[in-house]
């Protein structure tokens, strides 16, 4: 900078809001202006013979201002560094120091000019994030190696990416290291079967809903399958949203819970067979004995054909009961049904059954209509199936009582008799095939009505006092009216 053209900023050099002053090549101080005094700590004056500091720091300016000259920067362009630099006070200042020649207007140089501005915030702040994250790497670094340790299976996914995993987690699919997964999709890892549950996590995160427990089937690196199950939480993992899912492997319980089921249906399977061949056997043993009887007779005996007919009815029943417990609805769709209406329906059905053994069926119902979603044609079987029970526990007349309660979850229907009541015993042993506590009873009848309750989502529980009677409680869920359901 030329000096005629400095003179013309005289202004802005007293006024500046930062410290510039004027140096003489030997280090002396010509000119300041009032926010250098005010930085340095000393008042106009007090600069005219420098303290001890100051005269160091201009020493310090010169030494490196000369350097500069001698390799011609400064004619081209400012010279910048760092210095601290301690007020009076004793407080510490981060200075940043701006150094240029002035030259006059033949180009020969006449001082140095310098600017001083303090970058002391600046500093505690950049120390103090240098600090932040190096607390944060060696708490990352903790973190990991936690998670090294625990013996459940970590990933850390961003945007579907694996971003990390755990020794245990590696284990699991059979990688080797680390370097094998790291960058790949999640999409390689869950198989094409789960994909759908993948995609619905991320839309329920991404709408503010939480995410929750999740059991995933898995493709390890070996080609083996696998059955995961876990959680995912949502973190911030090398200074980005991430996600960290813990999971743990349910392969094995899984295919014991397999084993177990299939156990269980083998062994109702045998039940079943036993009761069947016990309950087929005997109409067919009175059946031969009767045919037998019939070939030694020299006449024809309508009441030994009576008998076999009867037989042959009730293997026939026997087969229908099996028929409709296998498949209780393959032949009927779900769709809106009146509760109330159909329980009229069936105490319609079976008011004549009820009178002629005096018995009275007395529904207690609500007056509003109660609707669920079902198949009416089955839900009458359990009605009905539950009516016929009550109508033969009571062998000296009384009354039925049919009770609908209804909230806010689902409605309570209770079918109460006055019959002879059962015992703990006997209320555990219903449901088995072919326990039954009539006589001529085969006890599929109540596993048909388990299973079609069941089938609607509901449930069926039992309270009996012997000798005082036996009350049979179905609960299943509501919904709204159908013109309310479809808006």
């Amino acid at each position: 900078m030329r000096s005629n053209e400095f003179q013309s900023f005289d202004f802005a050099f007293t006024h500046a809001v930062i410290g510039m002053t004027l140096i003489s090549f030997d280090g002396t101080l010509l000119k300041w202006n009032s926010a250098l005094s005010a930085l340095l700590g000393y008042d106009h004056n007090e600069l005219l013979t420098p303290s001890s500091s100051v005269r160091t720091l201009l020493s310090q300016i010169r030494e490196i201002a000369e350097l500069g000259r001698s390799l011609s920067s400064l004619n081209i362009h400012p010279h910048r560094f760092q210095q601290n630099y301690y007020q009076p006070t004793g407080h510490l200042l981060s200075l940043e120091i701006s150094i240029s020649i002035i030259s006059d207007a033949n180009g020969a140089p006449l001082y140095y000019f310098a600017q001083f501005e303090n970058k002391t915030i600046n500093k505690h702040m950049e120390n103090q994030l240098q600090e932040a994250e190096q607390n944060l790497q060696e708490k990352e670094k903790s973190f990991l190696q936690l998670l090294e340790g625990l013996p459940l299976t970590v990933v850390i996914t961003a945007n579907g990416i694996i971003q990390y995993v755990n020794s245990a987690g590696l284990q699991l699919i059979h990688a080797e290291s680390l370097y094998q997964v790291l960058g790949t999709s999640t999409n390689n890892i869950v198989d094409f079967s789960n994909y759908s549950i993948l995609q619905e996590r991320r839309e329920r995160y991404y709408s503010g809903n939480t995410i929750g427990s999740v059991c995933y089937l898995i493709n390890c690196l070996n080609g083996q399958q696998k059955y995961v199950d876990g959680f995912t939480l949502p973190i911030i993992f090398n200074g980005n949203m991430a996600f960290i899912g813990i999971f743990k492997d349910i392969s094995q319980q899984i295919l014991e819970e397999e084993r177990l089921i299939q156990s269980e249906k083998l062994s109702t399977a045998g039940q079943l067979a036993a009761g069947i061949a016990h309950e087929i056997r005997n109409p067919l043993t009175a059946i031969n004995g009767f045919m037998k009887l019939l070939r030694s007779s020299e006449r024809m005996n309508d009441k030994y054909f009576f008998i076999i007919e009867s037989e042959l009815k009730r293997i026939e029943f026997i087969v229908n009961e099996l028929l409709v417990l296998s498949k209780p609805q393959t032949t009927h769709i779900s769709k809106p049904v009146d509760l109330l209406s159909l329980l009229e329906q069936v105490t319609t059905l079976m008011n004549g059954q009820a009178a002629l053994k005096n018995l009275k069926i007395l529904p207690v119902c609500a007056d509003q209509p109660i609707w669920i979603h079902g198949e009416a044609y089955q839900l009458k079987q359990v009605f009905i199936n539950l009516l016929k029970n009550a109508m033969e526990a009571m062998h000296h007349g009384g009354n039925i009582y049919i009770h609908v309660h209804t909230t806010e979850s689902g409605s309570r229907i209770s079918v109460q008799d006055e019959g002879c009541g059962m015992t703990e015993e006997q209320i555990k042993a219903l449901g088995k095939p072919f326990y039954t506590t009539k006589e001529t009873g085969t006890g599929l009848g109540f596993m048909i009505t388990q299973n079609i309750v069941h089938n609607h989502g509901g449930a069926i529980t039992i309270e009996s006092v012997p000798e005082q009677g036996t009350t049979f409680t179905v609960t299943i869920p509501t919904i709204l009216e159908p013109e309310v359901a479809a808006v």
